[in-house]
């Protein structure tokens, strides 16, 4: 399990081209959460945690690269 920062999270989110409120969802937490994950005024939790771990994992799943002509 790893230990996300405040730039870990915001870094994610991004990468996945997803608003605060998007994000919020996916998370099932509020958007005001994630502006605080993000700013460092909470941290988040083990369960949290683990779905991040879980979403960082899985990010990359569903791109297909194409090789050769299409």
């Amino acid at each position: 399990m790893r230990e996300w920062t405040q730039e870990d999270i915001s870094k994610l989110r991004q990468r996945l081209k997803l608003s605060q409120t998007a994000f919020a969802a996916l998370l099932g937490v509020t958007r005001i959460y994630v502006y605080y994950l993000e700013k460092g005024v909470k941290r988040p939790g083990k369960t949290l945690t683990l779905l991040l771990d879980c979403i960082e994992k899985e990010k990359g799943k569903g791109v297909k690269k194409r090789h050769g002509k299409a």
